[in-house]
């Protein structure tokens, strides 16, 4: 969309102004003024300075606002007012000019300069119009854009952090109360400052401020979960009151899961807590299997359909049936098959789609947990010091997993794969085909990826040697960019135009920044050379137990457990086949009953 620009020659002085708050032609408004204006004009200009001189200034500057050269379509302005200082029309342009201008400027981040050109152009707008109502909108976008970037990009906020952001997203507020964006902008700020005080159990002052965040955003379905979470690490501090902030819980959050912390709490589960089972009988609500589409009534387009949406394929309009096939069995099998169509469909759709599918949760990098209750027989918070605090799990099973081919590593044998998957396999048995897994043969639609090298390395094993990764990722979200724009066209779209290209690519860059961290964490390395010195049984046994051993990391457990007798433990043996015991799967469904912060799935 074009700014709003005085068209053609200063002699017809006819302006065609985009009504701040419409995009429809029937929102523009044609000024026109009559030719005795034009007659005002140069009889202000100063002496010997001709009209056409004048004219001939304002077309440059019109010519160079086309091109949304902003900077100089200013400059040239400039010098029309000093040549017409009493000259309305061009001043109102000029306004109009600023406001473009800063726009620019937010987009590179230049918040405080974008702010002077906005101060600029309100001097120029009468009070009350609407020039001036757009550059008070965008004033407000400006201020909302900027505590959004550090809410983006400061590394652990301080309380001065946080303080800043939500001054200016109260200003901006203050300039537009009726945007919903900047509301809700706010309360998230105040969700991310409850979540570190959670984490450190200042649950009263977390509490204050997710109350604040309900303020300015009632509906949000985190902060009421968060809240709930701190209610109940209040309740597990506070003895007097503990059924008080239970119910308070229980209002804001009625979930299966809150509701089973909240019995727990208050002593009603005792007998469910001692007869837990070893297996996963009941799935978490969140990530339940169901039932996937019946194969038999699928056709070979709908299988085909589905897979190019499970891989985020875009197929070729001419391509035929077959060409399709082609590309999907290349992605996941490696190579194109023979054969009819119709099996050659319906194999690689049970390799790519698995036995279920459950649905995908969404991440939520901020969401509070609640506090871990010892009486849940799990090492839960064992993990939670190694991700600080967050919930980091799959969204949705099977996972993909491919095995890389082994690089002229003499220490390799064919067994070891099969030994590897056994290690996987005991997973899936135990916890009754929840966890669940398909081998592929492309890599790049894989969840996980498994290499053999050398020397085994149990990253977990030392909590402070950990990789900081996951303390500091947040999942890929809307770039700064994007969100200006999206922000900038809903309070002044007739002034606002964004290059859709350029946002699109910022926020692919930073999706696939972010994506590369969870590729490197969603690894398993499986290393050979314990296996030297061992007998070919105990070898294989190693391997199984190696691979169980960090399947179990990459499903989530991020840590050890402190007890022996649990797979998690740190020691690797080779003369026993090491199976998740009952604290593992506790912890395994303690994890996947609760809400995610990051969500593993990235495809």
């Amino acid at each position: 969309m074009r700014p709003p620009i005085v068209k053609g020659k200063v002699s017809s002085m006819s302006s065609f102004l985009r009504h701040p708050h419409s995009n429809s032609p029937a929102g523009v408004a044609r000024l026109t003024l009559l030719s005795l204006m034009l007659l005002a004009a140069c009889a202000s200009a100063p002496a010997g300075f001709a009209a056409d001189a004048l004219q001939d200034v304002v077309n440059r500057g019109n010519a160079a606002a086309e091109k949304q050269d902003y900077a100089t379509a200013i400059q040239y302005y400039e010098q029309a007012i000093q040549k017409a200082p009493s000259e309305s029309i061009l001043k109102r342009n000029l306004s109009v000019l600023y406001a473009n201008y800063a726009v620019n400027l937010q987009e590179q981040k230049k918040f405080d300069e974008a702010l002077r050109y906005l101060d600029k152009g309100k001097a120029l707008t009468a009070s009350g119009s609407k020039e001036a109502k757009s550059i008070q909108d965008a004033r407000a976008s400006v201020l909302f854009s900027r505590a959004m970037d550090m809410r983006d990009t400061v590394q652990n906020p301080t309380a001065a952090d946080y303080a800043k952001m939500r001054e200016l997203l109260e200003n901006a507020i203050t300039l537009s109360p009726t945007e919903a964006a900047f509301k809700k902008g706010l309360a998230g700020v105040y969700m991310d400052e409850a979540y570190q005080l959670a984490l450190q159990e200042k649950y009263a002052d977390a509490k204050t401020l997710l109350e604040n965040a309900l303020k300015y955003d009632s509906q949000n379905k985190a902060v009421k979960q968060s809240l709930a979470n701190v209610y109940l690490g209040l309740a597990k501090n506070d003895i007097d009151h503990r059924k008080e902030y239970v119910e308070k819980a229980l209002s804001l959050d009625s979930s299966p899961q809150l509701k089973k912390s909240a019995d727990r709490m208050l002593g009603l589960d005792i007998a469910a807590d001692a007869g837990v089972s070893d297996g996963f009988a009941a799935t978490p609500d969140e990530s339940k299997a169901k039932a996937p589409r019946e194969i038999s009534k699928l056709s070979v387009a709908e299988m085909i359909h589905d897979m190019e949406a499970q891989l985020q394929l875009t197929p070729d309009k001419n391509a035929t049936l077959t060409d399709r096939l082609a590309v999907l069995e290349k992605q996941v099998l490696g190579k194109t098959q023979n054969g009819a169509l119709a099996v050659r469909t319906k194999t690689v759709y049970t390799a790519l789609m698995g036995s279920f599918d459950g649905t995908l949760a969404q991440s939520n990098p901020k969401l509070v947990q609640a506090p871990v209750l010892a009486s849940t027989g799990s090492y839960l918070d064992e993990i939670f010091k190694v991700t600080d605090g967050k919930v980091i799990r799959w969204g949705k099973f099977p996972l993909r997993v491919y095995f890389e081919e082994p690089k002229d590593n003499p220490l390799f044998k064919p067994e070891y794969k099969e030994a590897a998957l056994k290690g996987l396999n005991i997973w899936k048995s135990r916890t009754d085909g929840f966890v669940n897994f398909v081998e592929i043969k492309n890599p790049q639609a894989a969840d996980i990826l498994i290499s053999w090298t050398d020397q085994y390395v149990n990253r977990f094993t030392d909590p402070d040697k950990v990789s900081t990764s996951f303390k500091n990722y947040t999942p890929p979200k809307r770039s700064p960019l994007m969100t200006v724009a999206q922000v900038a066209s809903m309070v002044t779209p007739g002034y606002f135009s964004l290059a859709p290209q350029a946002a699109a690519a910022a926020l692919q860059y930073q999706q696939m920044k972010k994506m590369d961290v969870i590729k490197e964490e969603s690894k398993i390395k499986l290393g050979l050379e314990p296996t030297k010195s061992l007998a070919p049984e105990a070898a294989q046994l190693l391997i199984q137990n190696m691979a169980a051993k960090e399947f179990g990391h990459a499903l989530g457990l991020k840590g050890t457990s402190p007890e022996s007798g649990d797979l998690l433990y740190p020691d690797l043996r080779s003369d026993i086949a090491q199976v998740p015991s009952s604290r593992d799967l506790a912890t395994l469904r303690d994890l996947y009953n609760r809400p995610p912060n990051i969500i593993l799935n990235v495809r």
